[in-house]
């Protein structure tokens, strides 16, 4: 039978609008598309941590960004075991005793960071972490404790610290006698009033204490939150139907966080690790009815709004640990803390401590790095498991270089800014490709230098040299006319229209041209004059304010014109845009007329193809609004279109991104995920695909990928985003659809050059290697899907079939683990969209053997590469032919 050939080469850039009709697409267009993790390998921070009684190697712990994770060897590896669930903010895990089966999560961190993160209540599993079901208790959004009773895995109880930023009347502590089923609130005082720690007498669970804390954030930038009146410790003696409070030998002034611990080998001893202007370890030795300040060591103490954290030992009621920057344990009831049980330079900061009841010696310690685990902790210097095993890092911004391959850089909360290869040396991306960076810090922006991949720049700012580790502070701050106003993240970036120009922003714009050796200041103040107090503050966080910021404002987000080097868009974390068409000579305010005051700006975006075209993600999350707002303007800002139709309600934005090769195309950010927009923010849908849930807090395009930088669960890339780039209503009306492939370029081989790092080791994959080939087809091919090569003669290079066998390895006759011996899997004839790989490789001769072809592998041996050239790709289904274009091209590194 003769077969029609369909040749469909198109333009990118020409390509038509989806029509107002269609607005979605079907997500089985683009279904064949998978996010790669690129890491970094280095923990982020942890709150919740429970071990397993009776099972010596399993262990759990919440990430504040990044689900829960369990262990089944006490910490060689880990594995996500939480990202069915649509959060990933963890504030707490509990086992309970009585069946190991039966775990217990609350989400929605209580650490009351600037940056944190929100929960949807309890979540509940029977079968050791595989399956979850949710339990309510939906707006605590944070939960610092839960605990079970010892004897009865269906009484729980729940410390819900409630909203961060307003008043809330579901705080306090709960308790559920059938499993989470139902819930009673058994302690509350006041809508302000958060339980922040609870724990019980294993030897009789109807003891029990409870602290309650009062606190608040502002909108505004400021590091402590607030302290308000009523916060105190509590005990219950009847199972938490009714509660005392306990005063007597306490502090009572500026009172703030308490974290509580008891020893079941002498349970009348209380410890209290108290926040307040007096604050210290407290001790009662008569089950709480007088204290004694034991210890007023700042080192234990210092920060408790952050730490205040105490673990008594199970079997030695004079063994107890606080947990601060450093851990400390005191072997004399609290009295003295000699040097740090744990403890590094940097300031590790570690929170939750979770000991055995069986063995002293074994135990859990969550904090800012991640989750370490120990089995001689009883020694003078234990020994811990790693924390660079732990994909969980909190990103903020993501800027990737112009080096081949690139690195992409981002600041890591509490580790400092990291830049990640996003293609390994060798065979992975291991330990070797990533690497603690020079600038940056922990939360600033980076900004590798266009023209120069080895400069750097980063935080307020400093300039440094990768290859050499030279650092300058060249900040513009050092001469203005008033004193700098910071956030958290200030903003720094470069312009695409002039590769030369990097600008930073404080209340301040300033531009740089020659490497920030000068800088230009080219604005006045650009925030609100007045931006006043919310309504959702009370009187004492209204005045909690940073002494030398105030409660003014600063620049959040700079996006320069690609288009037009002197248009710039600014928007600042207290609800304003303004722009300027002559680089700052002139400034015009834009504001859409709805952003109030401290509706913070979180992202800009200049468009690449009209210059009057710009938009604004915008965060409202500080005023109890958590709502998605995105605007989009197509008059230089004079009228203003909310543009969230799709996006899912109370959920707020982080960012939103043009794709800079289709018009329409547009990409965003929410606080749990990935969403898509074909016909310019009309309508938007998930790009969630493999990544699991996180805060997505900025994304970048580099070439033809996707890059998301996540705050909880690292770096992550969608490869080669052609396909999206090409969908229109002739995909989508198509019977099968042969994608244009982007750009294949012959790289070496991925090999280890010797023994391979291991699989148990940190990794992740490389991208594939060779011409990423997609296809879509509407419904399943009656026969087998042809994939064909040909060069510019029309002689085919090579032929794969989805009738090809895949033939698994025969254990046998193996000489290597079968992990290592992954057969070649053939196109697939399913519906959907679908990916292919052909390595660059000619086909075998006959008898040649097979080789890795199609999987995207190489290796050693094989058959040899093809040249650089141009090539068509053929797709064959259900008797018609489908032509693209696919072009070669050599290393350029090679000489």
């Amino acid at each position: 039978m003769k077969k029609a050939i369909l040749f469909l080469g198109l333009s990118i850039a020409l390509l038509p609008q989806l029509s107002a009709q269609q607005g979605r697409v079907d997500p089985s267009l683009y279904s064949g598309l998978r996010w790669r993790l690129i890491g970094p390998f280095r923990g982020g921070r942890v709150n919740g941590v429970a071990g397993v009684p009776g099972q010596i190697n399993a262990f759990y712990f919440g990430s504040v960004g990044g689900g829960v994770w369990k262990t089944t060897n006490a910490g060689r590896t880990w594995f996500p075991i939480f990202d069915s669930q649509p959060v990933a903010s963890i504030g707490a895990v509990a086992v309970a005793p009585s069946n190991p089966n039966i775990v217990y999560v609350g989400t929605g961190e209580s650490d009351m960071r600037s940056q944190i993160s929100y929960g949807n209540g309890m979540y509940k599993s029977t079968d050791a972490g595989a399956t979850w079901t949710h339990l309510g208790l939906d707006n605590t959004r944070q939960i610092a404790r839960v605990i079970v009773d010892p004897a009865n895995p269906d009484v729980v109880f729940v410390a819900a610290l409630g909203h961060a930023y307003g008043a809330n009347p579901d705080r306090g502590v709960y308790r559920s006698r059938d499993g989470g089923a139902t819930w009673q609130k058994v302690l509350f005082r006041s809508n302000d009033l958060g339980a922040v720690d609870l724990t019980l007498d294993p030897g009789n669970a109807r003891t029990m204490y409870a602290s309650l804390w009062n606190t608040r954030r502002p909108p505004w930038s400021v590091y402590p939150p607030s302290y308000g009146p009523g916060s105190g410790l509590f005990k219950s003696t009847d199972g938490g139907d009714t509660w005392q409070p306990l005063t007597r030998g306490l502090p009572t002034e500026g009172v703030g966080r308490i974290g509580v611990s008891i020893s079941a080998s002498r349970p009348a001893r209380v410890y209290a690790i108290v926040d307040a202007k007096d604050g210290g370890l407290y001790r009662s030795d008569d089950g709480g009815a007088a204290f004694t300040k034991v210890s007023g060591d700042p080192r234990i103490w210092g920060r408790g709004w952050y730490f205040g954290k105490v673990t008594a030992d199970p079997k030695n009621a004079d063994l107890v640990y606080v947990s601060n920057t450093g851990v400390y344990r005191s072997r004399d009831g609290g009295r003295t803390f000699g040097e740090p049980f744990k403890g590094s330079p940097g300031g590790d900061d570690y929170h939750q401590l979770w000991i055995s009841p069986d063995d002293s010696n074994r135990m859990i310690l969550g904090g800012d790095q991640g989750a370490v685990i120990s089995v001689d902790g009883l020694a003078d210097h234990p020994t811990w498991s790693s924390w660079l095993n732990q994909p969980t890092a909190q990103i903020y911004h993501v800027a990737p270089d112009n080096a081949l391959p690139y690195w992409i850089t981002g600041a890591q909360q509490d580790s400092g800014a990291v830049r990640v290869r996003s293609r390994g040396r060798f065979a992975t991306i291991t330990m070797r490709d990533w690497e603690p960076m020079c600038a940056g810090g922990e939360a600033g922006y980076t900004a590798p230098d266009p023209l120069h991949p080895e400069i750097l720049f980063g935080g307020t700012v400093t300039r440094c040299d990768v290859n050499t580790g030279k650092t300058d502070n060249v900040s513009p701050e050092r001469d203005q006319p008033t004193p700098a106003r910071h956030t958290w993240t200030n903003p720094l970036v470069f312009s695409a229209a002039d590769q030369r120009v990097l600008y930073f922003g404080n209340q301040y714009l300033f531009k740089t041209t020659d490497g920030a050796k000068t800088w230009a200041r080219i604005s006045d103040d650009l925030t609100r004059a007045e931006p006043g107090v919310p309504q959702n503050l009370d009187p004492v966080t209204a005045l909690d304010y940073d002494l030398q910021r105030g409660n003014r404002g600063v620049i959040y987000t700079i996006a320069p014109s690609p288009l037009r080097g002197p248009l710039l868009w600014v928007g600042t974390d207290d609800g304003l845009i303004k722009v300027t068409p002559d680089e700052g000579k002139s400034w015009q305010d834009v504001t859409p007329r709805e952003l109030t005051s401290w509706s913070k700006v979180v992202m800009m975006e200049a468009s690449h193809f009209d210059a009057n075209e710009a938009y604004a993600a915008i965060d409202r999350h500080r005023l109890e609004d958590y709502e998605p707002y995105i605007y989009r303007t197509r008059d230089a800002g004079k009228a203003w279109q909310k543009i969230t139709r799709g996006l899912p309600a109370g959920v707020y934005l982080q960012t939103v991104k043009e794709d800079p090769k289709r018009r329409g195309l547009l990409y965003a950010g929410t606080e749990l995920g990935v969403f898509v927009s074909f016909d310019d923010g009309d309508n938007w849908q998930s790009l969630q695909l493999n990544l699991p849930p996180s805060s997505m807090r900025d994304l970048a395009i580099h070439g033809d990928d996707l890059i998301v930088g996540t705050h909880g669960r690292g770096i992550w890339i969608l490869d080669d985003i052609s396909a999206l780039r090409q969908i229109d209503n002739d995909v989508a009306s198509a019977d099968a659809f042969l994608f244009k492939p982007g750009e294949a370029m012959l790289l070496p081989p991925d090999t280890d050059n010797g023994t391979p790092t291991q699989k148990d080791e940190a990794e992740a994959e490389n991208p594939p290697s060779g011409a990423i080939i997609d296809y879509y087809l509407k419904s399943a091919a009656s026969g087998a899907v042809v994939i064909e090569i040909a060069d510019a003669g029309g002689q085919t290079v090579r032929r794969f079939s989805s009738a090809d066998p895949s033939v698994p390895p025969d254990p046998n006759t193996l000489s290597v683990n079968a992990v290592w011996q992954q057969p070649m899997q053939p196109p697939s004839a399913a519906a959907g969209m679908h990916r292919f790989v052909w390595d660059l490789r000619q086909a075998l001769p006959p008898g040649g053997g097979r080789g890795r072809g199609g999987g995207g592998g190489g290796g050693r041996g094989g058959a040899p590469f093809v040249n650089a050239a141009g090539y068509t790709v053929k797709l064959t289904v259900n008797g018609k032919m489908y032509a693209q274009p696919l072009s070669v091209v050599p290393d350029p590194r090679l000489k």
